[in-house]
Protein backbone atom coordinates (compact mmCIF):
# COMPACT_ATOMS: atom_id res chain seq x y z
CA UNK A 1 0.00 0.00 0.00
CA UNK A 2 1.56 3.26 -1.05
CA UNK A 3 0.84 5.89 1.03
CA UNK A 4 2.25 9.16 -1.54
CA UNK A 5 -0.30 11.03 -2.38
CA UNK A 6 -1.81 11.27 -5.99
CA UNK A 7 -0.99 14.16 -8.19
CA UNK A 8 -3.84 16.72 -8.18
CA UNK A 9 -5.26 17.80 -11.13
CA UNK A 10 -2.89 19.77 -13.75
CA UNK A 11 -2.57 23.72 -13.15
CA UNK A 12 -0.23 24.67 -15.68
CA UNK A 13 0.85 23.60 -19.47
CA UNK A 14 4.50 24.16 -20.66
CA UNK A 15 4.86 24.56 -23.82
CA UNK A 16 8.24 23.99 -25.41
CA UNK A 17 8.85 26.15 -28.23
CA UNK A 18 11.37 25.03 -30.86
CA UNK A 19 11.78 24.69 -34.03
CA UNK A 20 9.81 22.04 -34.45
CA UNK A 21 6.83 23.18 -32.64
CA UNK A 22 3.77 23.43 -34.44
CA UNK A 23 4.95 20.87 -37.19
CA UNK A 24 1.65 19.58 -37.07
CA UNK A 25 -1.84 19.22 -35.62
CA UNK A 26 -1.75 17.84 -32.56
CA UNK A 27 0.02 20.55 -30.56
CA UNK A 28 -2.33 23.10 -31.32
CA UNK A 29 -5.12 20.31 -30.12
CA UNK A 30 -3.25 20.18 -27.75
CA UNK A 31 -2.71 24.28 -26.59
CA UNK A 32 -6.32 24.46 -27.34
CA UNK A 33 -7.64 22.21 -24.69
CA UNK A 34 -5.36 23.61 -21.93
CA UNK A 35 -7.10 27.37 -22.52
CA UNK A 36 -10.06 26.00 -22.60
CA UNK A 37 -9.84 24.18 -19.13
CA UNK A 38 -8.53 27.47 -17.59
CA UNK A 39 -4.61 26.03 -17.90
CA UNK A 40 -1.96 28.72 -17.21
CA UNK A 41 0.18 28.37 -20.06
CA UNK A 42 3.99 28.53 -19.77
CA UNK A 43 6.27 28.67 -22.95
CA UNK A 44 10.19 27.71 -22.92
CA UNK A 45 11.30 29.21 -25.98
CA UNK A 46 14.65 27.05 -26.73
CA UNK A 47 17.57 29.32 -27.93
CA UNK A 48 19.85 26.63 -28.41
CA UNK A 49 20.72 25.62 -32.18
CA UNK A 50 21.88 22.31 -30.85
CA UNK A 51 18.26 21.96 -29.11
CA UNK A 52 16.12 22.97 -32.30
CA UNK A 53 16.35 26.64 -30.71
CA UNK A 54 15.36 29.44 -33.15
CA UNK A 55 14.60 33.12 -33.27
CA UNK A 56 10.97 33.50 -31.44
CA UNK A 57 9.70 35.34 -34.65
CA UNK A 58 9.49 31.72 -36.31
CA UNK A 59 6.50 30.94 -33.97
CA UNK A 60 4.29 33.51 -35.88
CA UNK A 61 4.80 31.64 -38.89
CA UNK A 62 4.10 28.32 -37.77
CA UNK A 63 1.72 28.54 -34.99
CA UNK A 64 -1.76 28.62 -36.02
CA UNK A 65 -3.39 32.20 -36.09
CA UNK A 66 -5.90 31.04 -34.61
CA UNK A 67 -3.82 31.04 -31.23
CA UNK A 68 -2.31 33.82 -32.05
CA UNK A 69 -5.18 35.85 -32.27
CA UNK A 70 -6.49 34.60 -28.55
CA UNK A 71 -3.36 35.59 -27.42
CA UNK A 72 -0.71 32.66 -26.98
CA UNK A 73 1.89 35.01 -27.03
CA UNK A 74 0.33 38.15 -24.53
CA UNK A 75 2.88 36.52 -21.71
CA UNK A 76 6.43 36.09 -22.13
CA UNK A 77 8.28 33.13 -22.67
CA UNK A 78 11.13 31.99 -20.53
CA UNK A 79 14.49 31.64 -22.55
CA UNK A 80 16.29 28.61 -22.89
CA UNK A 81 19.95 29.77 -23.07
CA UNK A 82 22.74 27.19 -23.45
CA UNK A 83 26.11 26.47 -22.06
CA UNK A 84 27.21 28.35 -18.64
CA UNK A 85 23.33 30.47 -18.88
CA UNK A 86 21.60 26.91 -18.89
CA UNK A 87 21.10 26.45 -15.28
CA UNK A 88 20.00 29.92 -14.22
CA UNK A 89 17.23 29.42 -17.48
CA UNK A 90 15.76 26.34 -16.66
CA UNK A 91 15.41 27.25 -12.41
CA UNK A 92 13.69 30.51 -13.76
CA UNK A 93 11.65 28.36 -15.84
CA UNK A 94 10.80 25.86 -13.19
CA UNK A 95 10.52 28.84 -10.36
CA UNK A 96 7.46 29.88 -13.04
CA UNK A 97 6.31 26.03 -13.10
CA UNK A 98 6.00 25.93 -9.61
CA UNK A 99 8.98 25.16 -7.64
CA UNK A 100 10.00 26.96 -4.82
CA UNK A 101 13.20 27.29 -1.85
CA UNK A 102 11.87 26.41 1.25
CA UNK A 103 15.19 28.47 2.81
CA UNK A 104 18.43 29.07 1.94
CA UNK A 105 20.14 26.19 2.93
CA UNK A 106 17.28 23.98 1.96
CA UNK A 107 16.34 22.17 -1.09
CA UNK A 108 13.62 22.61 -3.69
CA UNK A 109 9.35 21.58 -3.04
CA UNK A 110 10.24 20.25 -6.41
CA UNK A 111 13.06 19.59 -8.15
CA UNK A 112 13.60 21.55 -11.33
CA UNK A 113 14.57 18.03 -12.83
CA UNK A 114 11.04 16.53 -12.02
CA UNK A 115 9.61 19.13 -13.75
CA UNK A 116 11.55 19.39 -17.07
CA UNK A 117 12.40 15.92 -16.94
CA UNK A 118 9.27 15.02 -19.67
CA UNK A 119 10.60 17.76 -22.13
CA UNK A 120 11.63 16.51 -25.13
CA UNK A 121 15.74 18.36 -25.38
CA UNK A 122 15.52 19.96 -22.35
CA UNK A 123 17.94 18.98 -18.96
CA UNK A 124 18.46 20.10 -15.62
CA UNK A 125 21.26 20.70 -13.28
CA UNK A 126 21.80 19.17 -10.16
CA UNK A 127 20.58 21.45 -7.55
Amino acid sequence: VSTAEAPGPATRMLLYLNEDSFSDERLAEQVKQAREDKLKIVMAHENDPDKGGCIFARFFETTPQELIEGGLYSDLARSCFSGVHREVSLMLLAKELGATRQGASAGWTASPAAFLSAVKGITCCSV
